[in-house]
């Protein structure tokens, strides 16, 4: 596995902790400014690792020749 794919995956691993953490303060009836606060960072992070797959993406699709801007629409939508 590429370094990319692992820092991906560590990412994703990381949100999915957080996800649970934000479950399990519902459960504790925690605050909704509280969970709101952390669905917040959830989003975030869920940004920036799709930002990193974009970006990666686009690296392939530019090196292999398959440079397409119907595709790239595609990703974006």
């Amino acid at each position: 596995m590429s370094e990319v794919r692992k820092s991906i995956s560590n990412r994703f691993a990381k949100i999915e902790g957080h996800v649970r953490s934000i479950k399990k303060m519902t459960d504790e009836e925690r605050s909704y400014e509280e969970i709101m606060l952390q669905v917040a960072a959830v989003k975030k992070a869920l940004q920036s690792a799709e930002k990193v797959i974009f970006s990666e993406q686009m690296k392939d699709m530019v090196e292999k020749g398959e440079y397409d801007q119907k595709r790239v629409d595609s990703f974006i939508k």
